[in-house]
C-alpha cells in the first residue's frame, strides 16, 4: 500500500485533532493549504529564507491594504480582536495574523505573492484570502480587478461565525438582521458606482455615475433616519457598516481629489455617520498611517492614510492601470512608486515643450 507524502498533507488546526469517531472536518471550496505551502513545515527561525506564515496556528488573511474589499474583512477581524482585548487594536492582533501581498511586484520577488502562488498550487488567487484551519477562502468579489458589488462578500459572515466572538457584527433580532441585510441589498452598487466615477474613460459615463451614485448617497442619509442610533441598524454596529465604510473613504478621498466630487454638507446624518463610524478604536487602526511593513512591501511611498489612497488610484483616475503594471513589471519595487515618477517626469517635459516649441501635440 502506498504512503501518502507528509508534505502535501493539509494544514490543520488544533480543532481538528479530534477522535477517531468524530466527523471529518469540513474542507473549503478552494480546499486546504499545505504545510510545505504555508511553511508551516519549517522552524520558525527560517522565516525569510522560506516563505511562511506568521503563526501556524492563528487565521491569517493575505491581503492588499488600500484594496476596499480586504478593508472590509480586515475589520471585521480587528472589531474581533477588539471584543476580546477590552477595547485596544493598536498593539497589533493576537487573534489573526495578517500578509501583506502586492500583486504589481509578484514578478518582481514580493513575498507575500509568492507564498500565495503556494498556497493556491499555482493558481491565481484573487485577494483577500483567508487561511482558517488549514482552509482556503477567497472573498467572493475577489478577482474581477475591483470590487463591483457588496452583496459579493462572503468573508465578513464566515468571519463572524468562525473566528472570535461569534455573532457580534450580525444582530441576534431577526428583524434588526434583516434590515441590515437589506441595507447592503440595497447599497449593492455603492463600488460599482465609485469605480465608474473614478475611471470610466468616457466624461459623460462618469458624469451619469456621478448621478447615480449621489442620488444614493442621499438614500443612504435618508436611512440613517429610521433608526435611532449612530449607525444604519440604529445603536447596533453591524457589517451594514463594515460594508459601506471603506467605499465611503474612497468616496471622500479619492473622488474628491480626482473627480471636484463632494458629499454635499447637507447631507448630516451620512456625514455623523461617516464620523462615528471611524471613531471605532478597530476602523481607526485599518485605517492609521501606514506602518513600516506597509511601507516595505507596496510599491507607493505615501504613508499618510489620505495620500497613500490618492497615491492607489491615480493611475486609475488616469486610465493607465496597464501602464502602471508594466513598469511595475519591469523595475517596481517596494516603496518606490515608478509610475508617479514617469507621470511627474512625462508632465515637466510637456511643460517645456509648450514654453519652447508650441507643440500642438502637447496643447
Amino acid at each position: 500500500k502506498m504512503q501518502s507524502d507528509p508534505l502535501d498533507e493539509p494544514l490543520l488546526g488544533p480543532e481538528d485533532d479530534r477522535g477517531a469517531t468524530a466527523s471529518p472536518p469540513a474542507t473549503s471550496y478552494h480546499g486546504k493549504a499545505s504545510l510545505l505551502s504555508t511553511g508551516s513545515l519549517f522552524p520558525s527561525g527560517a522565516r525569510g529564507i522560506v516563505d511562511q506564515l506568521p503563526h501556524p496556528s492563528r487565521p491569517c488573511l493575505l491581503l492588499a491594504d488600500h484594496d476596499p474589499l480586504a478593508q472590509v474583512a480586515h475589520t471585521c477581524l480587528l472589531e474581533k480582536e477588539v471584543a476580546g482585548d477590552g477595547g485596544s487594536a493598536a498593539a497589533g492582533p493576537r487573534l489573526f495574523s495578517v500578509v501583506h501581498v502586492c500583486t504589481p511586484l509578484a514578478g518582481r520577488g514580493d513575498a507575500g505573492a509568492r507564498l500565495l502562488r503556494k498556497i493556491g498550487k499555482g493558481a491565481d488567487l484573487g485577494l483577500p484570502v483567508l487561511i482558517h484551519d488549514g482552509n482556503i477562502m477567497q472573498e467572493g468579489g475577489a478577482g474581477g480587478g475591483h470590487w463591483s458589488s457588496l452583496s459579493d462578500c462572503l468573508l465578513p459572515e464566515y468571519i463572524d461565525e468562525a473566528i472570535g466572538e461569534p455573532h457580534l457584527l450580525t444582530p441576534g433580532d431577526a428583524v434588526v438582521a434583516y434590515n441590515m441585510k437589506q441595507f447592503i441589498k440595497s447599497y449593492a452598487r455603492l463600488p460599482q458606482l465609485f469605480h465608474e466615477v473614478l475611471a470610466d474613460p468616457s466624461s459623460t459615463k462618469r458624469m451619469e455615475s456621478s448621478r447615480q451614485l449621489l442620488r444614493l448617497l442621499k438614500r443612504i442619509n435618508s436611512d440613517l433616519q429610521r433608526f435611532d442610533g449612530p449607525y444604519l441598524c440604529g445603536e447596533e454596529y453591524t457589517l451594514a457598516d463594515i460594508y459601506v465604510f471603506p467605499v465611503m473613504e474612497r468616496v471622500v478621498t479619492v473622488l474628491s481629489a480626482y473627480r471636484s466630487f463632494w458629499i454635499p454638507p447637507s447631507l448630516t446624518h451620512l456625514t455623523d455617520w461617516y464620523d462615528a463610524v471611524s471613531d471605532r478604536p478597530a476602523v481607526r487602526a485599518a485605517t492609521s498611517v501606514r506602518a513600516a511593513e506597509s511601507v516595505g512591501t507596496y510599491c507607493y511611498e505615501s504613508t499618510s492614510r489620505r495620500e497613500y489612497l490618492v497615491e492607489v488610484c491615480e493611475c486609475l483616475a488616469r486610465h493607465e492601470g496597464g501602464l502602471f503594471l508594466e513598469l511595475n513589471g519591469e523595475r517596481g519595487r517596494a516603496g518606490v512608486n515608478v509610475y508617479r515618477d514617469v507621470v511627474e517626469e512625462d508632465t515637466r517635459d510637456r511643460r517645456v515643450c509648450e514654453q519652447t516649441n508650441n507643440c500642438q501635440m502637447c496643447i
